[in-house]
């Protein structure tokens, strides 16, 4: 999933459930910086000393990064025998994604329970990747490879490219039988915010009676995609319909740090197709793996930054218990 869906359809579904705006826009905001928290920063000042987390990233797939950022936030397994039936070839892979699965779910409702809208929107965040995401894992292994000629490494959902991330996406899986390898990311984009309804709603206590009409609301508001509807014209949709604020990288940091050119990420996040292996030696130049020294304004440790990374790390720490089981897979620690 992209912005359109971890940040504006969150936001809005949030209101839906009964959250006020700003609680809404909280849980949008965490959900979305998931895929924004791409550089660690060393934070100092008077009495000051933290490091960041990251939590996504644009490099080339580094396999020290498999089950510290791409596992716990992006391809969270699922159940590895549904993702099997799906398959020609029957492979059967414990880390395989497959949407609304039990272990996703325990995440989820394990963020609900902590009652942290920080926490509910990194889960949010994980939830949805693992409708887009389904049936690839967060490693770099032959099991994800769809194009036996690309020279791509088969790392995650990269042999799709961008295609399983659009919300207007269509697209061929070709280790899919059939129907199932014929994708429309729309269905799956809906059937994640419907869910999704259901689990705010409910800790809310109020009914989803009305799921239906509020996602035929959300297809109204979407649109049939494609050129005569672009993107940008959705969010704007969202941001007018919904009082949504217009989303920034930079919001929570910039109140948090100092900012200048050296503590943005941009020169990274241009990067058009953030899979491409041949991206690894821009990553080298730009400074991917590398702490950077940041200083802190006044109230770091009370701002919604320091919160978040907080919030990423219990999520972690959350990810790893409920993916205890797995470890005999050869899944280390998540928390390492």
């Amino acid at each position: 999933m992209n912005e359109e869906f971890h940040y504006y359809t969150i936001a809005m579904i949030a209101r839906k459930a009964g959250f006020s705006d700003d609680d809404a826009d909280i849980i949008a905001y965490a959900s979305q910086f998931v895929d924004h928290a791409l550089v660690a920063y060393r934070v100092s000042g008077t009495g000051i000393s933290y490091t960041t987390l990251t939590t996504h990233h644009f490099g080339f797939w580094d396999k020290s990064q498999e089950e510290s950022v791409w596992i716990p936030y992006h391809f969270f397994p699922g159940d590895g025998r549904v993702a099997a039936q799906r398959r020609k070839d029957r492979i059967e892979n414990p880390l395989a994604v497959t949407s609304n699965s039990d272990r996703v779910k325990e995440l989820l409702v394990t963020a609900l329970k902590t009652r942290d809208l920080m926490r509910i929107g990194i889960a949010l965040h994980t939830f949805a990747d693992a409708y887009a995401h389904q049936n690839f894992t967060g490693r770099n292994e032959e099991f994800n490879r769809i194009d036996v000629n690309s020279p791509v490494p088969p790392a995650g959902h990269a042999h799709a490219g961008r295609g399983p991330d659009r919300f207007e996406g269509r697209w061929t899986d070709a280790r899919l039988r059939d129907p199932w390898s014929q994708i429309i990311n729309r269905d799956r984009y809906l059937a994640a915010a419907g869910k999704i309804y259901r689990y705010l709603a409910t800790y809310n206590r109020q009914g989803f009676s009305d799921e239906e009409l509020v996602l035929s609301e959300l297809e109204l508001l979407l649109g049939p995609g494609g050129a005569e509807h672009s993107a940008e014209g959705r969010v704007l949709d969202f941001i007018i319909n919904y009082n949504i604020p217009r989303y920034s990288r930079n919001t929570w940091k910039g109140e948090a740090i100092e900012l200048n050119r050296h503590t943005g990420d941009e020169e990274i996040t241009s990067v058009q197709d953030k899979y491409l292996w041949l991206r690894h030696e821009l990553g080298k130049k730009t400074g991917f793996g590398q702490v950077r020294d940041v200083r802190a304004k006044p109230g770091f440790f009370q701002s919604s930054y320091h919160h978040w990374h907080e919030s990423a790390r219990e999520h972690r720490a959350a990810a790893s218990r409920i993916l205890s089981d797995l470890k005999l897979a050869g899944l280390k620690a998540l928390t390492s």
